[in-house]
């Protein structure tokens, strides 16, 4: 009897493998010159903009061209008056008078502290254009990684109580089934 079941399993065994090596009409041919949608978009995110383009998310582009402006604008105003703090600040050491009359009525600590705030506010909007570089190249990756995603009406999460006799013992507990596609028959 033994020896029937090891014939049996041997041959199931065997089945399985020669169907595993079934030869199909086309060859294989590596195509290493293709690049996947992500690391396409990936690449082409390092201009800004560029990866949106790609995955045709079109809508995003005044985003982040507008932050890019925005942020432009503000490195070039905090730098424009950090440089007039700074030449006052070097003025007010040398006792010369201040090239901005507005500037005339505050002291050297006033002066030191204002030029500290556009220097600190400058590197802000430096650190801020990276941070959006950034996160409009991983915007660009991920978008092109969920460009082949199944968003079907058939996509659901059931939960439901069940229950299970095993060797005359009865198990109560919680089913989750995730449907993905097609309809899951019991």
């Amino acid at each position: 009897m033994l020896k029937k079941i090891l014939f049996i399993l041997c041959l199931l065994t065997l089945v399985n493998t020669a169907y595993a090596q079934r030869v199909e009409d086309k060859p294989y041919v590596s195509d290493t010159t293709k690049w996947s949608r992500p690391k396409k978009a990936t690449y082409l995110a390092f201009v800004p903009g560029l990866g949106q383009i790609y995955n045709k998310k079109y809508w995003k582009l005044p985003i982040v061209y507008g932050g890019f402006a925005a942020l432009i604008y503000s490195v070039g105003f905090y730098q424009t008056q950090y440089d007039q703090l700074k030449q006052a600040v070097l003025d007010r050491k040398a006792n010369k008078s201040l090239s901005d009359p507005t500037l005339e009525p505050l002291d050297l600590a006033n002066l030191i502290s204002f030029r500290d705030f556009y220097r600190e506010n400058r590197d802000l909007s430096w650190i801020g254009m990276g941070g959006l570089y950034a996160l409009q190249i991983l915007d660009a990756a991920v978008d092109a990684h969920l460009q082949e995603f199944d968003v079907t009406e058939n996509l659901s999460l059931k939960w439901q109580p069940d229950y299970r006799i095993q060797s005359g013992q009865t198990f109560v507990g919680a089913t989750i089934w995730l449907q993905l596609g097609k309809s899951v028959k019991k």
